[in-house]
């Protein structure tokens, strides 16, 4: 044969074979493409599936409450802080003029404050997830556009509102709230109302204590006398000089919360754990940097006795407010603002 058409062949058949190496190696590659493919699409379901899987253990830590730091009795479902006057805007005129700061919610119009508020509870939302409004009895249209955008301001923040109302005197005796059909009963019932169908609404307090009245069955004739719609949000406020009161009001086993207020850490020791369904509202005095405050306030927490207490801190900003208490829990010098369930300073953008 001649050797010319040996040496064609030969090259034919290393061609051929190199083709079917070549095809083999395409069949390879695309089937290693599959594979590499497949593996991609199974890490990014395991990276949902683990989003989601988070996102349900934050949503399942917020409502059972994962606890603060420095205190295993207090629950980290409700971390709530007293807020009045923008820090922004202090003034001593509201308590000059009206006797009381909380008269800003009757007296101001609070879309001029808007921006300074929405900054406040932008800090405010770094820390806590409910805010305790401080507001008196009033029914004037101002007052109830007000609270609309005090409602409105707390939704877009992610913040629940907890309404503090101290009635006042506007139609009679403050006490006479608790009396049914009374003028300041009605009034009462019908501010009580009008939050209860806010959005932001979680709970609407109101204040109960008077040096001739300290009987617990006062408050359990109120919230019988309620209708179903405002038992559902109501809860007992005492201030710490009326804590006894919650001791009475244990032999009830109250169905409703019951905030009481205690600053002194005998106070503290003597009333955080009588009530199954208990908010312990307290504070620091005279803070001078966020890391002072935390170090006042974890040794308060310490004392906290009983199990799923829910904190309040007494208060965001009251310096320049006319009532010269100066447990501000937060200032906007600091550019920080201090996590009592966290124990660290959390820093504010801007």
């Amino acid at each position: 044969m001649d050797p010319r058409y040996v040496a064609v062949a030969l090259s034919l058949c290393a061609a051929a074979a190199s083709l079917i190496v070549a095809a083999y190696a395409a069949l390879q590659l695309r089937s290693a493409l599959r594979e590499l493919e497949e593996a991609r699409r199974a890490i990014r379901e395991l990276e949902e599936a683990r989003r989601q899987l988070l996102e349900r253990l934050r949503e399942l830590g917020g409502r059972a409450g994962a606890g603060c730091a420095w205190s295993p009795a207090i629950s980290g479902e409700v971390r709530a802080i007293a807020y009045i006057l923008p820090s922004g805007a202090s003034t001593p005129l509201w308590r000059e003029r009206y006797g009381d700061r909380i008269y800003f919610y009757s007296h101001a119009n609070l879309s001029a404050y808007r921006g300074l508020i929405e900054r406040d509870f932008r800090v405010i939302s770094l820390a806590y997830n409910t805010l305790i409004v401080v507001i008196p009895a009033d029914d004037t249209q101002l007052y109830f556009s007000n609270l609309r955008l005090v409602d409105e301001l707390a939704r877009r923040a992610g913040l629940r509102v907890m309404w503090a109302i101290f009635p006042k005197w506007k139609y009679g005796p403050e006490p006479d709230y608790l009396t049914p059909g009374s003028p300041m009963n009605r009034l009462v019932l019908r501010v009580m109302e009008f939050l209860a169908g806010l959005n932001s609404t979680w709970r609407v307090a109101v204040w109960y204590g008077w040096s001739d009245r300290r009987d617990p069955e006062d408050v359990v004739r109120f919230y019988g006398s309620l209708p179903d719609g405002l038992k559902r949000v109501y809860a007992a406020w005492l201030d710490q000089p009326y804590a006894e009161v919650a001791r009475g009001l244990a032999r009830y086993n109250p169905p409703f919360l019951v905030v009481t207020e205690l600053y002194s850490e005998a106070a503290i020791s003597a009333y955080s754990g009588l009530l199954e369904r208990q908010m312990v509202v307290t504070g620091y005095y005279g803070a001078r940097s966020p890391e002072e405050w935390l170090s006042g306030i974890a040794r308060k927490l310490q004392l906290v006795r009983g199990v799923g207490r829910y904190l309040g801190i007494w208060i965001f900003y009251d310096l320049n407010d006319g009532s010269g208490e100066e447990y501000a829990a937060y200032r906007p010098e600091w550019r920080a603002i201090p996590d009592p369930c966290e124990m660290r300073v959390k820093p504010v953008a801007g």
